[in-house]
């Protein structure tokens, strides 16, 4: 059910973001078909192996109600024909590895080892601190974002370029919102949180971002590191040579690795516009006083100002290794 979850799972058994840049076209939604061509010019590779186009929709018996989410059943609702890999193969045209393989042929595996950022060497945290600023940085060649658009008239669509982190960022924006059914938002149900889907769904989105992070910067072996807090009365990370320290207003200390870090304004613009408004007990709130709460203020003991409303995943992994 995690193809339900993720945005743009177009592998079922796969995690691979958002919306293709090569399917954000015209004709990718009037056909309702994401089946790129791989480097071998054919769809999925399938003349090197890789995978096919397959349709999905014969294993759906009924088409959903329009007054319904557009994440239900994913990505029915955009594409109907995606890619399906094989073996190893994995990615939204069959071009990439499954997780923890490598290679031309995703025939060689490796184990990534998760460490306590703590236990880093000084020159692995920086590294750590100078690939995420990269990613950060760094336009997404691969996947855009959904900015605008009435989702009942596609020539409405517009997409837009975004960082690498900003779409890891997305991912979770778009899991989180609020589910539709019969034109009406329930506000205590989303895919992502409030249910045993938390751990998986947010282990698969963390390897998405570290996989992004491996290709981009080339470095098989970049792992992202967890902050196990159990036992800690204070935050042991909250300083500037980590995570940063902040005020007694909970800004961010100037000298922090993430300083100069804003928030999307795609993603800003969206939860106030789009969201349903949170609750705080029975007080409905607007969606910017949530905002500014939750990027403002300190939320557990340990916590920190998050600059990009998500940072929290990066440090909230304990497992210590991935196959």
């Amino acid at each position: 059910m995690l193809n339900l979850i993720v945005l743009l799972a177009l592998c079922l058994s796969a995690v691979d973001g958002q919306f293709p840049r090569a399917c954000s076209t015209e004709a990718s939604f009037h056909t309702k078909t994401c089946c790129p061509l791989w480097k071998d010019k054919s769809q999925c590779g399938i003349f090197s192996g890789r995978g096919r186009c397959r349709n999905w929709s014969n294993l759906h018996r009924k088409e959903l109600p329009l007054t319904n989410d557009d994440r239900l059943d994913w990505p029915l609702f955009y594409y109907e024909n995606t890619c399906e890999c094989n073996g190893n193969y994995s990615g939204f045209d069959c071009g990439d590895c499954k997780f923890g393989y490598h290679g031309e042929r995703c025939d060689r595996k490796k184990i990534v080892t998760r460490r306590d950022i703590r236990e880093l060497t000084f020159l692995e945290q920086k590294r750590f601190f100078s690939y995420l600023a990269l990613a950060k940085t760094t336009k997404s060649q691969d996947f855009v974002i959904l900015s605008t658009g009435d989702r009942f008239h596609r020539e409405t669509y517009r997409f837009v370029d975004a960082s690498l982190y900003d779409v890891f960022a997305w991912m979770h924006y778009y899991a989180m919102k609020a589910i539709l059914i019969n034109s009406r938002f329930d506000p205590n149900k989303n895919f992502a949180h409030q249910g045993p889907i938390f751990p998986g769904w947010h282990r698969l989105n963390l390897l998405f971002l570290e996989r992004q992070i491996q290709l981009m910067t080339g470095d098989e072996d970049f792992a992202i590191p967890y902050y196990d807090w159990r036992g800690e009365k204070n935050c042991s990370i909250c300083t500037d040579e980590l995570l940063g320290t902040n005020d007694a207003q909970a800004v961010l200390s100037p000298y922090s690795h993430f300083s100069f870090w804003k928030v999307s304004h795609i993603i800003m613009f969206h939860l106030h516009l789009y969201d349903p408004p949170k609750y705080v007990g029975s007080t409905p709130w607007t969606n910017m006083q949530y905002i500014n709460v939750y990027v403002n203020t300190k939320h557990h003991p340990g916590a920190f100002k998050i600059l990009s409303l998500l940072f929290l995943l990066l440090v909230d992994v304990v497992e210590n290794s991935i196959e």
